[in-house]
């Protein structure tokens, strides 16, 4: 690494869109297969950190994490699938004793939503149950629509006593005010069921995503045809729609897509607070905390083994990467849904 600067290698496994990329910014470039382990020990031999971003990631990141564990390589991600999470916390043991940091969602999931649940914690310690609700995705990408495709179930997972389980998808509806007034949104399965407990010591999470009347009946009757003829199709017919779907959105839609993130903070008799946050477009967001990352780590932040990103760096990473801005402070208010 030089000073104040990385030395970067980009990589992909389309050899002519990763030859092409390299030439226009000046940048060494490598090209390999993600399903073979020889090739990419190989081209791990002389790098530092991976900043993985080839998805999809339910696929492609177990891959590189076990090759980063082989050559001690430090290892972070761009996905937001939550069944890689679960893959990621299980080799922790094996990251500590590899002296490397395994830190998937260093993008907007789940950086986002991981510092503002730390923000909420530091503020109202005493939470025991925490509902995060995200707005209205304004664009959506290629891979996020292949990504979806390939997680869809008729089941939903939340946080409930500590542990992880299930309710039916469409079931759970919460509202929350993303800054027009008050919007149903239904739970989601989102990667901070599977981290959120790690980054705030709280057994109870939810998530919940923001959707119209017509949008939560049809996920709802969704979810009841998976239970009936399973997955399989629902899936097939994801996987063909993203193959159409545009592969990124243009640089003005980019700019004008951003999210607001509202979590409720409940204590044990049941008062609840609320804290907003308004962050950068996805791409944008990405940018910003994943240099930020890879410069800490780099630098010698972070301890080894599986970490969020809150808990590597603090609550307030995305805040001093100006990924993301608080909207309000936190108020007391009854409960608006169970």
């Amino acid at each position: 690494m030089l000073a104040g600067q990385v030395d970067l290698v980009i990589a992909g496994r389309n050899e002519a869109r990763v030859q092409a990329l390299a030439h226009e910014i000046g940048t060494p470039w490598r090209s390999f297969a993600l399903d073979d382990a020889g090739a990419i020990d190989s081209v791990l031999e002389d790098i530092d950190l991976v900043l993985h971003a080839a998805g999809p990631f339910g696929t492609t990141a177990r891959p590189m994490m076990e090759a980063c564990l082989r050559k001690r390589v430090d290892y972070m991600d761009l996905g937001g699938e939550w069944p890689v999470f679960i893959d990621a916390m299980s080799l922790d043991a094996a990251a500590r004793d590899a002296g490397i940091i395994i830190l998937p969602g260093i993008g907007l999931t789940v950086a986002a939503s991981d510092c503002l649940l730390a923000t909420a914690m530091q503020r109202w310690p005493e939470t025991t149950r925490l509902c995060l609700g995200i707005s209205r995705a304004q664009i959506i990408s290629r891979g996020s629509v292949e990504s979806a495709a390939a997680m869809m179930s008729p089941q939903v997972i939340i946080r409930k006593n500590g542990a992880i389980t299930t309710v039916p998808a469409g079931a759970l509806v919460r509202s929350f005010d993303f800054g027009e007034g008050l919007r149903q949104a239904t739970a989601m399965s989102w990667a901070d069921v599977v981290t959120g407990s790690i980054t705030t010591g709280v057994g109870a999470i939810e998530v919940y995503s923001e959707m119209r009347w017509l949008e939560r009946a049809s996920y709802r009757l969704s979810g009841m045809t998976m239970d009936v003829l399973g997955a399989g199709p629902a899936q097939a017919m994801g996987k063909a729609l993203a193959q159409v779907w545009p592969e990124a959105p243009g640089m003005d839609a980019r700019g004008e897509a951003s999210f607001v993130m509202v979590v409720h903070a409940l204590d044990p008799w049941r008062r609840e607070r609320r804290l907003a946050m308004r962050t950068r477009d996805g791409y944008s967001f990405s940018v910003l905390t994943a240099v930020d990352a890879v410069h800490r780590v780099l630098a010698g932040e972070g301890d080894a083994g599986f970490q969020t990103p809150a808990r590597a760096f603090g609550a307030d990473f995305i805040f001093k990467a100006d990924a993301a801005r608080l909207l309000q402070p936190g108020r007391t208010a009854r409960s608006v849904a169970t």
